[in-house]
């Protein structure tokens, strides 16, 4: 028996048979989304589960979370204020409403002033203590909120309460106010500066008019002061140069009529030809009347002699009038003397105050330092004074005319339906909430999943080959009571067919030469008494002198499944030799035959383990074609493994998505390959319901393609 398992063995070794996977799926340069739509298929359920309990509590929330309504003013911001306070000022531009501006007065409407103004307008602080109006006024402030619509000046005013006509009252009243807040600001800021300028500005008029009235006694104290606005003292040293210079003038003039006179005189004249003579009308009468007198003599002497008295007397005549021409001459040059004495003097005088001038004006200059001081002191108050005095009248001027910077254009009014809870929104993000948590618990879900879906899984995660995939019954047939029965009824249909692709995976594994198959698994509950049943039914419909034996003591599967009646002889039987085995009675008519179990307590498994099994087995090899072992699992059955060794194939039955791969791991490795031949995986139970979930390399993802070949 062991030369024909090892046989079987070599034979399969050296077989030109390609192995399995020998044609792996060629790589394909493509987006394949096959994968990610079979796990949302196989987790379905649990994302819709999930999903719907999310939105149910977003349902519960929405109902139990408490209302609140939001009502919307809205205000347009305006340059009206702008334009007034520019209208005093001709040529300025007009400056534009800029971004930082608007962001101000959104910040001004959710202020705690606002919240403060609006509360004591509505009355809500009144008769409360300083704390309660802190709390109102926080509320306020809290529940307000304020937007703009792009970059227009129209600003939003919302704001929330627990009543919808609280809401649009509350609302309006922050935007009256808030309208108000500049125009009520200006106001007070232009009846403050009007207080503070009209004060400080008797002030200035009296700092002014002071510091006025010292500089013109300074300029007094120091003869400062003229009609031209020069100094008298420079207006005296003006003067006096100009009359000094004609002073200097004269005087040179009459002492050089002098100096000619005396030169003439000097030169032995008579004074006749001096320039002041000449000029003299006395001495021209004199002339003419000593030519007269002179012409007189003359004719005289004629006819008279030197004694005559008619011309003595006119020589006396002529010589008087000569005398007094000498006198006139004499007194024309005393003349000339004393008008240059006179210019000498007035000169000198003049000289004599010009010098005195000159020094009050040095003392002048000293004290215009000081008067610079006390001008510049002057001016000073003085312009202030009028810059007061001009703002006090702009004031003035623009008292009544303010006007705010913003207007109403829509009132709030009490909304139908509450802001919060928002349940169309609650419901949209507890569906989104609940399709992510969902999928995060299929994730989960799938990687805390360790079973087995698919052929290449088991290959990738066993090392082995799936040898077949049995459908889970109720998959496909309805009407079937039980699987034992299901092979006998429906031979064509897809679980008969599992089989037939199992035995034929087998036969080409072995090349026909596994006459004794041991089916187990790893744990129980997998399949494999089914398992054992159906492949011995479909190899002995096949013609095949079939053999199943029940090897499982403690559970007995084959057994109970067949209906076997205690007192009835079975396997234990024939070991201990209280019922030898009657080869003759299985003829060639009996082509599937059944050594079940007998109900009994006891568990002689040393009688499977020991020579007694190995030798029922050769007598059942010369009798049978195929002999089928349905062994107990490997994990909570240590006999598994020495039964597993005596047969020349075993194969693993694995519950589809249910068996861990781990489980399946620790039974293999409990099974040495160079004492048991473990062909392959069998996946039983497969949902040809959830097809779809499977891998595209499953042959059963294409059944409903070939579904009609079982009709």
């Amino acid at each position: 028996m062991n030369e024909a398992r090892n046989l079987v063995r070599v034979e399969r070794s050296n077989s030109s048979i390609a192995a399995y996977g020998a044609y792996p799926p060629a790589p394909v340069d493509r987006m394949d989304l096959s994968e990610s739509a079979s796990f949302f298929r196989r987790h379905l359920k649990l994302i819709l589960g999930v999903t719907a309990l999310a939105v149910v509590a977003g349902i519960i929330i929405s109902l139990l979370v408490g209302r609140t309504y939001r009502a919307e003013a809205t205000v347009m911001l305006t340059n009206d204020a702008v334009i007034i306070a520019q209208s005093t000022s001709a040529g300025l531009p007009q400056t534009p409403i800029s971004s930082e501006f608007v962001d101000t007065q959104m910040q001004i409407i959710t202020s705690q002033e606002m919240a403060q103004m609006v509360g004591n307008s509505l009355g809500l602080t009144s008769g409360l203590t300083g704390e309660e109006q802190r709390e109102i006024v926080e509320e306020l402030r809290s529940n307000v909120a304020a937007g703009r619509a792009g970059e227009s000046y129209a600003l939003t005013i919302s704001y929330q309460a627990e009543k919808a006509a609280e809401a649009a009252q509350i609302a309006n009243e922050f935007a009256r106010q808030f309208v108000n807040w500049e125009l009520n600001a200006d106001q007070a800021r232009n009846a403050d500066a009007r207080a503070i300028v009209e004060e400080r500005l008797a002030e200035l008029r009296d700092q002014a008019q002071s510091d006025t009235r010292a500089l013109q006694e300074y300029r007094i104290r120091n003869n400062l002061l003229s009609t031209s606005g020069a100094s008298l003292t420079e207006q005296e040293i003006s003067t006096y140069n100009q009359e000094v210079t004609t002073a200097r003038a004269a005087a040179a003039e009459d002492q050089a009529r002098l100096n000619t006179a005396l030169a003439q005189l000097r030169s032995g004249s008579v004074g006749d030809d001096v320039g002041e003579a000449l000029g003299s009308p006395v001495i021209t009468s004199l002339r003419s009347q000593e030519a007269v007198v002179a012409t007189e003599v003359a004719d005289l002497s004629a006819k008279y002699g030197p004694n005559h008295p008619q011309l003595i007397r006119s020589r006396s005549q002529l010589a008087e009038v000569q005398r007094r021409i000498q006198d006139e001459i004499g007194r024309v040059i005393s003349n000339l003397r004393a008008k240059q004495a006179v210019s000498a003097q007035r000169l000198a005088s003049l000289n004599t105050s010009l010098a005195g001038a000159r020094a009050k004006l040095s003392q002048n200059n000293d004290a215009m330092v000081g008067l610079s001081e006390v001008e510049r002191a002057a001016e000073a108050s003085q312009g202030i004074y009028e810059t007061y005095l001009n703002r006090f009248k702009e004031l003035i001027a623009a008292e009544g005319s303010e006007k705010p910077n913003a207007r109403i254009l829509t009132n709030a009014e009490a909304p139908l339906f509450p802001h919060s809870p928002n349940i169309p929104l609650n419901m949209a993000l507890a569906l989104i909430i609940g399709l992510g948590i969902g999928v995060l618990a299929a994730y989960i879900k799938e990687s805390l999943f360790h079973g087995i879906s698919t052929p290449d899984e088991a290959e990738h995660d066993l090392g082995l080959p799936c040898l077949a995939s049995v459908p889970l019954l109720s998959s496909i047939d309805k009407g079937s009571d039980h699987p034992a029965t299901a092979i006998q009824d429906s031979p064509k249909s897809a679980f008969t067919e599992s089989f037939r692709s199992l035995g034929a995976a087998i036969d080409i594994a072995t090349q026909g030469q596994a006459q004794v198959i041991a089916v187990t698994s790893a744990l129980p509950n997998e399949g494999k008494t089914v398992m054992s049943c159906c492949l011995a039914s479909v190899l002995a419909t096949g013609g095949q002198r079939t053999m199943l034996v029940d090897c499982d003591l403690r559970r007995q599967g084959i057994s109970r499944l067949l209906n076997m009646q205690a007192g009835q002889k079975g396997l234990v039987d024939v070991l201990n030799g209280t019922a030898p085995l009657d080869l003759e009675q299985y003829d060639d008519d009996n082509v599937f035959c059944v050594l079940p179990l007998s109900p009994n307590r006891e568990e002689p498994e040393h009688l499977l383990r020991g020579q007694e099994f190995v030798d029922l087995l050769d007598k059942l090899r010369g009798h049978f074609d195929r002999i089928i072992l349905d062994l107990p699992p490997v994990l909570p059955i240590a006999a598994t493994r020495i039964l597993a060794s005596r047969a020349d194939a075993t194969i693993f039955a694995t519950k589809w998505r249910d068996t861990s791969k781990f489980a399946v791991r620790a039974a293999l490795r409990r099974l040495p390959p160079e004492q048991v031949n473990v062909l392959g995986i069998v996946l039983s139970g497969v949902d040809m319901n959830k097809r779809s979930f499977l891998d595209p390399h499953d042959p059963y993802f294409y059944y409903s393609k070939y579904e009609s070949y079982y009709a």
